[in-house]
């Protein structure tokens, strides 16, 4: 008990900090039913009985960075997840296929919405309450920050990444019709062809395993992905079911091997697809709009995230960091890497100018070395970059 009032009193005085700091007012709980109307001006395609069951059920997680005097003039919803990342180095176990065992949780957050009214926009609101909502995660000692903006040049100015390209799938409707996603909603096992592979809905009591097998099967192939569970599940039903989709899994003589988020409600008919064989994918649905960058990524705390970055022996690496919002981010650091971990240390300017040893290897900004990290992009080719288990690629897809 002594413990969690003391974290209670911690994360009081570091709210505290961010609102005199940044003149914002952070919100939660049921205070955040106050950005709604903002929302609604914001995201007006958002449906009302959407928004209904999210601020009554869901924000109500969220922490929300506004600007408020007496209305709210401009709002970022802050939503925290629980990330599995690699375990670096790899666990031993030659042969095996990789588990949830060889993942380990990581607590980060996703910008979930961020808006300004109209009146009030192009004066500096949305980098306030930005940078404001950047600053509370680095003294939470949150390792990174994920965004899926629609101005992704806005957040490339704080330091912000593309990390992910999200597939643009569309179904495949001469194997999987129409006709057969409704008799398989309401209620009808579908056979589809050979006849032991069968087409069923998602129902509550499946959701749970549905999970089981989603992360099962992207641990396999990533390295970095949102754990889901079946609360998860049961929101993205819901939300499904009002815009006429669905929840659908594929079978084989009974097992699970596959399964597909089906909806009406944008041009691209799927929201998301994980198989047990990826050559799945090509069967089920058509790809040919390709992939398209989608989630963005920044490193918010430098020394949490390096605890999960290790490399295969000693590696030390001169590099020089580039942030222009989050000072510790910034300078000329040594980095110390071994299987144990990672680690930086700053160099101070009048020992880089002294010792041209400190003249660094490489030089990026704090967006493009996140990108690194999770394997987005390469920063040099040479034994010890080489060296480093990464813990990419991710994969990211969303929405609550």
């Amino acid at each position: 008990m002594e413990q969690v009032l003391k974290a209670q009193e911690a994360e009081r005085k570091i709210r505290k900090r961010i609102e005199t700091a940044f003149g914002l007012c952070i919100l939660n709980g049921e205070a955040v039913t106050e950005a709604r109307q903002l929302w609604e001006e914001a995201f007006p395609e958002v449906s009302k009985d959407f928004l209904d069951y999210y601020f009554e059920q869901r924000v109500k997680d969220n922490i929300v960075f506004a600007i408020k005097n007496d209305t709210i003039q401009s709002i970022l919803h802050l939503t925290p997840y629980s990330a599995a990342m690699r375990r670096n180095p790899p666990l031993p176990g030659a042969g095996r296929l990789p588990c949830m065992a060889d993942v380990l949780r990581v607590d980060t957050n996703v910008i979930h919405a961020a808006a300004t009214q109209k009146a009030y926009r192009n004066q500096g609101y949305m980098r306030k309450v930005l940078t404001g909502a950047l600053e509370y995660q680095r003294e939470r000692q949150i390792p990174f920050c994920l965004a899926e903006p629609e101005n992704g040049e806005f957040f490339e100015h704080f330091g912000f990444h593309y990390i992910y390209d999200r597939p643009q799938y569309e179904l495949n409707t001469e194997i999987i019709s129409m006709q057969m996603l409704k008799r398989a909603a309401d209620g009808e096992t579908v056979h589809l062809n050979p006849s032991n592979i069968t087409l069923t809905a998602a129902d509550k009591d499946s959701l749970l395993s549905l999970a089981h097998f989603v992360n099962a099967n992207l641990c396999r192939h990533y390295g970095l992905f949102n754990i889901r569970s079946a609360a998860y599940y049961e929101r993205f039903l819901s939300e499904l079911q009002t815009y006429g989709g669905n929840l659908y899994q594929i079978m084989e003589n009974g097992k699970r091997k596959g399964y597909f988020a089906y909806t009406q409600e944008k041009e691209c008919s799927i929201r998301e697809a994980v198989f047990e064989n990826e050559s799945d994918i090509d069967r089920y649905f058509y790809t040919t709009k390709g992939r398209k960058p989608a989630v963005m990524a920044r490193i918010v705390n430098l020394p949490e995230i390096l605890k999960h970055i290790a490399a295969h022996g000693k590696v030390t690496i001169a590099i020089r960091l580039k942030d222009s919002v989050i000072a510790e981010n910034d300078g000329l650091f040594l980095w110390y890497l071994d299987e144990k971990g990672s680690r930086m240390e700053r160099v101070e300017e009048t020992k880089q100018s002294e010792e041209t040893s400190m003249r660094p290897e490489v030089t990026v900004t704090i967006g493009e070395f996140t990108a690194f990290l999770f394997e987005y992009i390469k920063l040099k080719q040479n034994m010890k970059f080489d060296s480093i288990y990464l813990s990419g690629p991710a994969w990211i897809n969303e929405r609550y």
